[in-house]
């Protein structure tokens, strides 16, 4: 992550859409999102690299739960973990309904991530998401009677 602050890849404010330019510019690649409905038993984000572009699946969830996966994925494309995970054809139609499920299996079926890798992935997006969490657009005021509990959760989670 540190390379990618010096880099100024992170913009102020930080909006995870502002993010994603900075890091297709920086790649030279396209990256899709694609929501989809969770389903049980089955991850809340992938990220497949196809020939021209980086697709990353995130279910659909909490905003901020939503950001973290997407991150997370990000997290294992910039350490470049080669995993993947091999899905039957009745997920992958659910998850990416639009591409052809024996496509998407020969591009997933290499084995899981390690938990080395998973451990990486979850790390960068925990940490850039704490590095910008004061750096983010105000669009939504607080509501007056949320506000004490939004102060008690900073102070818990504060250094």
């Amino acid at each position: 992550m540190h390379s990618l602050l010096e880099a100024g890849d992170v913009p102020d404010p930080f909006t995870l859409d502002a993010f994603l330019i900075k890091l297709e510019a920086r790649r030279g690649r396209r990256i899709i999102l694609r929501s989809s409905d969770y389903v049980p038993g089955v991850a809340c984000g992938m990220w497949l690299r196809l020939a021209d572009v980086d697709v990353i699946v995130y279910a659909r969830t909490a905003p901020l739960h939503e950001e973290h996966i997407v991150l997370h994925e990000v997290g294992h494309m910039l350490c470049r973990h080669q995993g993947g995970t091999a899905l039957g054809e009745d997920v992958t139609r659910v998850l990416m309904p639009d591409l052809d499920p024996a496509m998407v299996r020969s591009l997933l079926n290499r084995g899981a991530y390690t938990d080395i890798e998973e451990q990486e992935a979850e790390l960068f997006a925990t940490l850039l998401l704490e590095r910008v969490a004061d750096r983010r657009p105000s669009d939504n005021p607080v509501d007056a009677d949320l506000a004490p509990e939004l102060d008690r959760l900073r102070s818990t989670f504060s250094e």
